[in-house]
């Protein structure tokens, strides 16, 4: 007859002092349960053994577990028990992290159902059910449902005598699901509870506290204390390994703690050396990229163009200690044309990227999927088109080519003629780009004439409408979009491209007219969703006709208008008027 109870106490001693034996010990009562034919036992251990290679991540032999238990489940004759619903949660949750979310999900439910006809009482097994439902609504993007199983767990879990693990592996689930919701406070409450209950265990610790403490590391780090994120992650690897070993779930926190240290190293790295990207590109090329292309290109040296042009914050000077978090760190570009990059590219490249990745104790490069093509060997032709769809400025004469500057989307005008060129011996690549660098005037005073009918028609006309409408939502939609219209007036009266939305204001700080344009619209935009009328005028109201009136006395001043009219669809209407009479 087989030992159930005393296979189990030797299994829980075998976990907390040799976890490497675990499997083999399983394999080997599976092997003795089913020599005495104890069907039950068979099914428990199954349950056991699937549960290890759950957290292995070992898939095949978790399948042949799943197969194994249901056929004896079946021979048993136990489906509707408790028994029979444990099974299916148990082979739930290794669906469920095997990716087969559907098939997870269906026996999740058989098995609440189970638990729900059977079940009178708070029992940890239907608490165990909420906790991994909750884990697949979340997997599956629905995050209501996921929070509502957990608090149902932990209502229940409450109610449990000796449940002070269930109660820590709720918080931490609680506390992932807040960071999935960006409540990032609360879910770091729950990640703090979870570890110190865990903590506060006698003895081994429970395998899912490094599940609360790579939770905690992860709050940590989106809190910005690196410090304790490191600590706390370094914390979390030591009760993997201890527990099962170098499977995925070590390789995943691996990488979480890399790209902690290596944020905290681009992070000090930029506090200490107080450069800026652009002095680093500089530096950069001076010190490794022209000795390169001298060494091994000296043919081309003279045909290079060499500078940092293009997308992040480093080209257009804004960059700071955020910025170090993705693709910031030593690199420069090399432009070449069409017949260049088709004869050395790739070659260039490839000594390009053999260059030192570290410099002036700035970590490597840090490319993500989305500026993996930022710094590097660039064909000028293909630079260009894939920001404006043009190789070169469209010509600033005829109809279709201002036509095609119309089309051309402003930040793409700003990236290509942001940055800094560090040497261009040809010309070439300067050239182009100064084409680039202003609009024909038609297309400016065109362009200028649209925003300021935006101006007009959502802040002057629609924004006090919808305030008498009561309808508060579409009011600030209005000053939404009049904040950009505004925002894209001022840039074409400074005769400045826009740059990418999120460095739109910041960018204003270098406007030399309508210098208070940029206080005026925040002042704006943190006006009051609630403010009250008075004569049919809010403040708000009042601040977007003064800021009607600056734009005015500006285009004036341009000599681009002359009435005095605040309405500006007046002032529009009198740029296309002159525009019509230019082109007679």
């Amino acid at each position: 007859m087989f030992d159930l109870n005393e296979f189990l106490l030797e299994l829980d001693h075998m976990y907390a002092t040799n976890p490497k034996g675990v499997e083999a010990y399983l394999k080997s009562g599976l092997e003795e349960a089913g020599k005495c034919l104890d069907g039950p036992a068979m099914l428990t251990i199954l349950n056991e053994l699937m549960g290890y290679y759950r957290v292995m991540s070992k898939p095949e032999e978790c399948e042949w577990c799943i197969e194994k238990a249901v056929r004896i489940a079946e021979k048993l004759g136990i489906q509707g028990t408790t028994d029979y619903a444990t099974m299916l949660l148990n082979i739930g949750t290794a669906q469920r992290v095997m990716g087969q979310m559907d098939k997870a999900e269906s026996n999740y439910e058989e098995a609440y159902a189970i638990f729900k006809e059977k079940l009178h009482e708070p029992d940890y097994r239907m608490a165990t059910l909420y906790n991994n439902r909750s884990i697949l609504y979340a997997n599956t993007g629905r995050l209501k449902e996921a929070k509502a199983d957990l608090q149902m767990a932990m209502e229940l879990i409450q109610k449990l005598e000796q449940s002070d693990v269930e109660i820590a592996i709720t918080h931490a689930n609680i506390g992932n699901l807040c960071f999935a919701l960006q409540e990032l406070d609360e879910g770091l409450q729950h990640m703090q509870q979870a570890a110190e209950i865990f903590e506060c265990q006698e003895g081994k610790k429970d395998p899912h506290y490094a599940s609360a403490l790579s939770g905690l590391g992860e709050g940590y780090f989106r809190k910005g204390e690196l410090d304790k994120s490191i600590e706390t992650y370094e914390k979390a690897l030591q009760e993997i390994l201890t527990n099962y070993g170098e499977n995925d779930y070590y390789r995943v926190t691996v990488r979480n703690l890399e790209l902690v240290r290596d944020t905290k190293k681009r992070a000090e790295a930029v506090r200490n050396q107080k450069l800026k990207g652009m002095d680093i590109a500089r530096r950069y090329y001076e010190e490794y990229g022209k000795p390169m292309l001298e060494e091994k290109f000296p043919e081309y040296v003279d045909r290079v163009a060499a500078g940092l042009v293009g997308e992040g914050s480093e080209c257009l000077g804004y960059d700071d200690v955020t910025s170090a978090d993705h693709d910031f760190g030593p690199g420069f570009c090399l432009w070449l044309t069409r017949e260049d990059y088709e004869a050395v590219g790739q070659e260039m490249q490839r000594a390009y990227t053999e260059l030192p990745g570290e410099y002036m104790g700035f970590p490597a490069r840090n490319v993500t999927a989305q500026g993996g093509d930022r710094v590097g060997v660039l064909c000028m032709d293909e630079f260009f088109r894939r920001y404006t769809g043009y190789e070169q400025a469209p010509d600033r004469e005829t109809r279709n080519g201002l036509a095609r500057w119309m089309s051309i989307p402003i930040p793409a005008l700003r990236t290509v003629t942001n940055g800094e060129i560090f040497t261009d011996p040809l010309g070439e690549f300067t050239r182009r780009r100064e084409t680039f660098a202003a609009y024909p005037k038609d297309v400016r005073l065109r362009k200028l004439a649209m925003s300021l009918g935006v101006m007009a028609q959502a802040g002057q006309y629609n924004y006090g409408r919808m305030r008498k409408r009561g309808d508060q939502a579409a009011a600030w939609l209005c000053v939404s979009e009049f904040v950009n219209a505004a925002i894209e007036t001022g840039y074409h009266l400074n005769q400045m491209y826009q740059p990418f939305y999120k460095w739109k204001m910041r960018g204003m700080d270098a406007f030399h007219v309508l210098t208070d344009l940029k206080e005026k619209l925040t002042q704006l935009m943190q006006m009051s969703g609630a403010d009250s009328e008075n004569d049919g005028q809010s403040s708000a109201q009042s601040q977007i006709e003064d800021i009607c009136v600056g734009v005015v006395k500006e285009l004036n001043r341009q000599g681009l208008t002359e009435t005095k009219e605040a309405f500006l669809e007046i002032q529009k209407q009198e740029i296309i008027r002159r525009l019509q009479s230019d082109a007679r």
